[in-house]
């Protein structure tokens, strides 16, 4: 009973950390490369990213909970990773919140901004290639606040042995990639729209990001001075991802009534 929960949580983190911001905003720009040079695939950018994110971390949780018995962090580490995490978002919320004011008063057309996409060079970030974007979800994971979160259940995972801990790498990979699988689905069904649409749904994508964002940044500094605070993961996870299956069930609902509306239109010019 105690691996099922164990299971479960780790499958919640996933579906949690497929919505960190950085994750969002280089989905959102993939996805909109992707929709400009007429890839069919522009869909599925998401579920490309993850896997190539959910690789590495599912090895390095497989790794981590191997040597468990001879490796520990040093006591900086959690504190460190902690306020750079707090700090990136904090940086992520403002920078959107930026653009989307001045997209705003200069009528100009917004793109969803993040911190770890900028040192990946244009050239690679500008791809249609499926194998470059897997490689671009992989080099995200590289960074310390990921191997943070994924050493506190591999190191969990390394007491019981076995191939438990690959099970949890690719549990932790499976929640992950739906995720990112429905966010990049959404991205798509909101920018195809044409027009007015698609402007404003591009700038509620924007301060979706900013709240997550701000709210993630202020709740870690919060609770890192008050631990009683912190939440259930689980719950949280839970609500995130309903939340954003009811956004996906939204925007599949709103496209679908376009596109009769716009198929009546089409009717009713050809019957005069």
């Amino acid at each position: 009973m105690e691996h099922v929960s164990l299971i479960l949580l780790v499958f919640v983190l996933g579906l949690r950390h497929g919505l960190d911001a950085d994750h969002l905003a280089c989905i959102d720009g993939l996805v909109r490369y992707n929709i400009r040079q007429g890839r069919k695939m522009a869909q599925w950018v998401g579920t490309l990213f993850s896997f190539g994110h959910g690789l590495v971390v599912a090895v390095v949780a497989v790794i981590l909970a191997f040597f468990s018995k001879d490796f520990t962090f040093p006591d900086y580490f959690d504190t460190m990773v902690t306020w750079t995490s707090v700090i990136s978002l904090f940086l992520i919320g403002s920078l959107n919140v930026y653009n989307l004011l001045r997209s705003r008063s200069e009528q100009a057309s917004y793109e969803v901004q993040g911190l770890k996409g900028r040192f990946i060079p244009r050239f690679v970030r500008e791809t249609t290639n499926p194998l470059m974007i897997i490689l671009i979800g992989g080099v995200f994971a590289l960074a310390a606040d990921t191997v943070s979160q994924t050493s506190m259940w591999a190191l969990a995972a390394g007491n019981a042995g076995g191939y438990f801990p690959v099970i949890l790498g690719l549990t932790f990979m499976a929640g992950m990639m739906l995720t990112d699988t429905i966010d990049s689905l959404v991205a798509y069904r909101m920018l195809i729209q044409s027009g007015k649409m698609s402007k404003v749904v591009s700038k509620i994508i924007g301060w979706i990001i900013v709240a997550i964002a701000y709210g993630v940044s202020f709740y870690e500094a919060f609770t890192y001075f008050n631990p009683w605070a912190e939440l259930d993961f689980e719950v949280v996870g839970v609500v995130i991802f309903t939340l954003l299956m009811v956004c996906y069930l939204g925007v599949s609902f709103i496209t679908k009534k376009k596109t009769q509306g716009n198929v009546k239109k089409v009717d009713g010019g050809r019957q005069v």
